[in-house]
């Protein structure tokens, strides 16, 4: 599962900073990273809670990182959810031509709900 190694380099953790976070050998964690073995059901819920993802963003059924339950959680409609993921994936870079894009679309505070 490479989005485990993607993740974990994200985050900055090493193969063993992760393994210590789980509680398995940095053997274990490069057989995950590699495919030779697949986490458990309780292995992917604990790294979705470490990375912050949903397990289907783990396991590759979907680019979302986040489950739309958390997002609802929080109170975002359907298309705010993928808005900030979108954004969150983009390079500061784009994050900050994204802005400079919405701001020259006229956004003012008077546009807030």
């Amino acid at each position: 599962m490479k989005r485990i190694a993607e993740l974990r380099k994200e985050k900055g953790l090493n193969q063993v900073g992760l393994a210590l976070k789980l509680n398995v050998s940095q053997k274990m964690i490069s057989a995950y990273e590699s495919g030779i073995h697949q986490p458990s059901v309780e292995t992917l819920s604990k790294l979705a809670d470490i990375f912050n993802v949903s397990v289907d963003y783990i396991i590759g059924r979907t680019d979302i990182r986040l489950s739309a339950d958390k997002y609802t959680l929080n109170g975002l409609t359907d298309v705010e959810v993928e808005l900030l993921d979108m954004f969150r994936t983009m390079s500061k870079e784009k994050q900050q031509r994204t802005l400079g894009i919405v701001y020259a679309m006229g956004y003012s505070d008077s546009d807030k709900r």
